[in-house]
């Protein structure tokens, strides 16, 4: 059964209170290098296998080349014929990727014809030529969170990737679309549901198919986020820089004189702007907004403390990279402090904080 990860939103309350088989491995890489097959002289679309290994790869060939019919033909096999069809073509569609996401049935049949047995496959597919020809191949962490980012950024609905090492949790594959999710304040609001499916259950070489419910439709989300940008330029304009540049002191001043903390409030940053009340996840949405539009970069940080998720920012300051905690921004706009604190690495570290460090800038004295 394909499996199916489902992503439930995650509550303020929750994120601020709180081996492949060989047989897999093998098709895989024969499948990359079609070794062990080649067409036959007199018709290049007939293909020609002389082992087990041989056939499974001409079957992901036809697959590939998402073709409805196929001819194989298997000079001096010593196997058992029928036996071995049966078991390959389990193996595409439970162990191979590409099979496993759009391959509904092969069927066959097979003709002994003096010194080669000759098959007929007929292939279903579940998936279109183009959903197949959309699929975007991706190596290593990088390349994973890369094409997360992009289709946030043009609020794509679906998106398909091949993984050639998939090596990742469950939850680390939510984790990731969280962090790309609330690094783009300009469309951070409650009612996105993502779903990820992955293609095979299991293996290093998998396909990874997210789908993203959007809690409006895309023009609207557009509409929502250009207005959104041109209430914080008004609002930098009116507040300018003491320097050349921001700093995120000075916009977690502006933040203070404009919003509203309540452990019930909302979560939009366009809320904390207008000074409706919003809650830690609101206040921190609405500061990272206000440093990217001023030119600081300033991403989400999903990491733990104890056994409790939590969300933080690393921002650019004048002194590097520097982490700000969603507790010190509640203190600053309720007034019981006057500054923000910025911590290194090693000082939220010592706190018990614990992050992906890869995935972030080092902030260092």
């Amino acid at each position: 059964m394909k499996k199916r990860i489902a992503l439930i939103l995650l509550s303020a309350a929750f994120l601020l209170g709180a081996g492949c088989s060989s047989m897999l491995e093998r098709s895989y890489v024969s499948a990359t290098a079609h070794v062990d097959y080649y067409s036959v002289p007199e018709d290049p679309s007939i293909l020609r296998a002389d082992s087990y290994q041989g056939l499974v790869n001409s079957i992901l060939y036809f697959v590939e080349t998402h073709a409805v019919t196929g001819t194989i033909r298997l000079y001096n096999y010593t196997g058992d014929v029928e036996a071995d069809l049966a078991s390959a073509c389990t193996e595409i569609l439970n162990e191979d990727p590409l099979g496993a996401y759009a391959v509904r049935d092969i069927r066959y049949d097979t003709t002994r014809i003096v010194t080669y047995y000759e098959i007929n496959l007929s292939v279903i597919y579940s998936r279109s030529a183009q959903e197949v020809e959309a699929i975007q191949y991706v190596t290593g962490l990088t390349g994973l969170r890369r094409e997360l980012e992009s289709a946030i950024d043009v609020l794509q609905s679906q998106l398909t990737m091949r993984i050639s090492y998939f090596s990742w949790s469950e939850q680390y594959l939510e984790e990731l679309f969280w962090i790309a999710y609330y690094s783009r304040p300009l469309y951070a609001q409650l009612g996105v549901e993502p779903v990820f499916t992955l293609y095979p259950d299991s293996g290093v070489q998998r396909i990874i198919e997210l789908s993203v419910q959007w809690p409006m439709p895309r023009e609207d989300m557009l509409a929502r986020a250009r207005q959104l940008e041109k209430t914080v330029a008004i609002l930098l304009e009116g507040y300018p820089s003491a320097g050349e540049k921001y700093t995120p002191a000075e916009l977690a001043q502006l933040l203070k004189s404009l919003a509203v903390y309540s452990l019930d409030g909302s979560q939009d940053p366009a809320d904390a702007l207008a000074g409706a009340p919003v809650d830690d996840m609101g206040l921190l949405l609405a500061l990272e907004l206000l440093c990217q539009e001023a030119d600081l970069d300033a991403t989400m940080v999903l990491g733990t403390i104890g056994q409790q998720r939590y969300f933080w920012l690393i921002v650019e300051s004048g002194a590097g990279y520097r982490h700000i905690l969603p507790q010190d921004l509640v203190h600053l706009v309720e007034g019981d402090a006057e500054e923000l604190v910025l911590y290194t690495d090693e000082m939220l570290t010592q706190l018990g904080f614990i992050w992906q460090t890869s995935l972030y800038p080092v902030c260092d004295e």
